[in-house]
């Protein structure tokens, strides 16, 4: 018989992993997270260091796709250089560190040394070290401390650092000397942004300093009359402006005003309205106009201010409208951060604080909640996503169930009438995104959070404290009911805590680019990241430009027309929607070709007739039509013809009539299999269902 051989490679495995087995039985945890807690700063300076080095001395090799998917290393070059540089920052991970420090835990040790320790110069001492620093570096991944080393590497690596050691590397002299001149542009424009943005950030809206400005602060939860109040004075003004979250509150309060008396012209960043004899106006937040002077403002759900992609428009609102009198409308744990910045502009204030109308309590009768059987009259059913919205909304109306649906993609005029066919008692229930959180006046008795877990453009993630108190609140309208109740098809206990959680203050707010920073010397990209770059002041923060620059840096590789751009990132556009963002290219093309677009082109490939509304996909193709239009009257107003602006609007009309058409039909369509098309459950996780999954899977295994 012959002998059988051991593999050399597995027989050294199997010894390295005893070895590793032995080490992480003796690892002195305690001691650790007390040397960590006491010195990481020292430790991530060390590792600082060695990045450097390594940067300034040896081969870089990064990790990119190749063909069919794989991934390889590749030793970065001339050609993708300034990409490295560029990208550095935002790459940096524990293991993006560890690929270019392939002995980062050698690092670490060499620095344990200086431990006065015992335990730990111990640990260090009791095996091989390339054993040790693999027991030391899963401590790090799985502890606090990685995730601060990292932040610090990051915060202390910028491009400009990254493109400095590479100079001195022998390796790259060449490759580097190509880019020098862009890199020392990009320098000196870091150098001017930085310069001239001023430490105290209220000095960047110098009209608004001019002012005596009096600031009046409702603070309250939802459905404690905060925007009632404010608006009832905003009436009684010679002339003012309600500024709000959304283009659905916007049109509820031009519409109030008007038939109260008021007259109020509408402008959003897709529609203006002027009313005749009007010196009131009713706008989305982005649209305030700095320059003109207001007797009163109301800015309304000011919380929004800390948000990461919009927060910064109601910074400049409060720091920079001008108007005499201004009331803030916000919730509770914005009121220290908004008395902080009234206090920095040097205006006056008073706060009143207002209290819910009605209780708002968990429905413990339905702390199990049954979907579809437990859904009752004047539910509103929460979920996270267009998708969700319409599977819903399809299995309640196969149950005979009437409802609403209201979610950001549906025109604001489709959402505002189907929420008043639920107010009027049409419908039975409402299906909604956390759309409705922001200030919709409905009759809701209760609120019933089918999902607990959100997309907000980055990442999956659980529900905030302020989130669910801000849509839950939306439960018990006063007058209509004496309480408000809530209730979860999932995590009921934590929905429950985090309703009844205390509020912890904001810690900042974002500040946008200021205007005049645009028409700096350079790329309108370049001048986004850098403004992005430098660190904000006090309790400030740059928040999520991300989506401007992908966009900016989409029209540059048309054409650099920075005249052009900064006229065009002003348009409203989600990039996400291929047919919108690809109308949104094809326009800017063809404008700096020096060109006029012929609109009634597009909106003949747009129009509703174009639409079959008894397709399955009538409803989307519509949404997206109407984003189209849009992006039309927003493009019109500021290059076209304005006697165009009635035919985009009269075509929009006509969409949102077909949307009605088919929501009336109450006749949605079901989620279902992609290859059978057999009926799904809404909370079915998958596009597939389990015969077709087990069929596909056998026939797999047969290949």
């Amino acid at each position: 018989m012959k002998k059988k051989r051991t593999n050399h490679y597995i027989a050294k495995k199997r010894k390295f992993n005893a070895e590793l087995r032995d080490v992480r039985e003796t690892f002195p945890g305690d001691a650790f997270d007390a040397y960590f807690e006491k010195n990481s700063a020292t430790v991530a300076y060390a590792i600082h260091s060695a990045l450097l080095d390594v940067l300034k001395t040896e081969r870089i090799y990064i990790t990119v796709h190749g063909s069919f998917g794989r991934t390889e290393k590749q030793e970065i070059s001339g050609a993708n250089i300034e990409k490295f540089c560029r990208d550095f920052q935002s790459r940096v991970n524990t293991v993006y560190l560890t690929q270019l420090i392939p002995e980062l835990g050698h690092v670490i040790i060499d620095v344990l040394w200086e431990s006065d320790r015992t335990e730990i110069l111990e640990f260090i001492s009791s095996g091989r070290k390339k054993v040790i620093s693999k027991v030391i570096m899963r401590y790090l991944r799985e502890s606090r401390f990685m995730k601060g080393i990292v932040a610090y590497v990051k915060d202390n690596t910028s491009e400009q650092v990254v493109f400095e050691q590479l100079m001195k590397n022998p390796h790259y002299q060449k490759a580097t000397r190509r880019y020098q001149k862009i890199m020392e542009a990009k320098r000196l424009l870091f150098e001017n942004i930085e310069t001239s943005t001023p430490d105290d950030y209220t000095q960047l809206f110098p009209l608004a300093r001019q002012m005596e400005r009096r600031f009046i602060l409702h603070i309250g939860p939802t459905n404690s009359g905060k925007t009632y109040q404010a608006m009832e004075d905003l009436k009684s003004a010679e002339n003012g402006i309600y500024l709000a979250p959304l283009r659905l509150l916007a049109y509820e309060q031009y519409e109030r005003m008007n038939r109260e008396g008021t007259p109020c012209s509408m402008i959003t960043g897709e529609e203006r309205i002027l009313m005749p004899g009007s010196f009131h106006q009713s706008s989305t937040i982005e649209m305030l106009d700095l320059a003109e002077e207001w007797d009163m403002a109301v800015i309304d759900e000011a919380q929004m201010a800390a948000d990461r992609q919009r927060g910064g428009y109601w910074t400049a609102a409060i720091l920079g409208v001008r108007a005499k009198i201004i009331h803030v409308c916000a919730s509770a744990d914005a009121e220290d951060l908004l008395i902080r910045m009234i206090k920095s502009c040097g205006d006056s204030y008073k706060v009143q604080y207002h209290e819910r109308k009605t209780p708002l309590v968990m429905d413990e009768s339905a702390m199990d909640f049954d979907f579809p059987a437990d859904v009752r009259k004047g539910d509103a059913l929460i979920v996270f996503s267009r998708k969700d919205v319409h599977s819903v909304a399809a299995e309640l109306q196969q149950n005979g169930v009437r409802c609403s649906i209201i979610y950001g993609s549906l025109p604001y005029d489709v959402r505002h009438r189907e929420a008043k066919k639920f107010a009027d008692g049409d419908t039975e229930v409402v299906v909604a995104t956390d759309a409705i959180g922001m200030g919709m006046n409905l009759p809701i008795r209760r609120i019933v959070f089918l999902q607990t877990i959100k997309f907000d453009g980055v990442d999956e993630r659980p529900l905030t404290s302020s989130e669910v108190k801000q849509i839950a609140g939306r439960a018990g309208r006063y007058g209509i009911y004496d309480t408000g109740y809530v209730t979860s098809y999932y995590d009921y206990e934590t929905i429950e805590g985090l309703l009844f959680s205390r509020l912890v203050p904001l810690r900042q707010v974002m500040i946008n680019i200021p205007e005049d920073f645009l028409h700096k010397n350079g790329r309108i990209s370049a001048i986004l990241e850098t403004w992005n770059k430098i660190p904000a002041e006090k309790y400030y923060n740059k928040g999520d430009i991300s989506e401007k620059i992908s966009i900016a840096k989409a029209l540059e590789s048309i054409k650099d027309n920075r005249e052009l751009i900064r006229k065009f990132i002003r348009i409203p556009i989600n990039e996400d929607n291929k047919d919108t963002f690809g109308v949104y290219l094809d326009y800017y093309k063809i404008l700096n070709d020096g060109r006029q677009p012929n609109i009634y082109e597009t909106m003949a490939g747009y129009e509703a007739m174009t639409v079959d509304e008894d397709d399955k996909n009538a409803l989307g193709e519509l949404e997206t039509a109407s984003a189209v239009f849009d992006f039309l009257y927003a493009f019109t107003r500021i290059f076209g013809d304005a006697d165009d602006l009635y035919k985009i609007l009269e075509s929009k009309r006509l969409i949102s009539e077909k949307i009605f058409r088919i929501l009336d039909k109450q006749k949605l369509n079901l989620r279902a299999c992609a290859y059978c098309g057999k009926k799904l459950k809404w909370s079915y996780k998958f596009n597939i269902c389990q015969e077709c999954f087990r069929k596909r899977r056998h026939l797999r295994g047969r290949r």
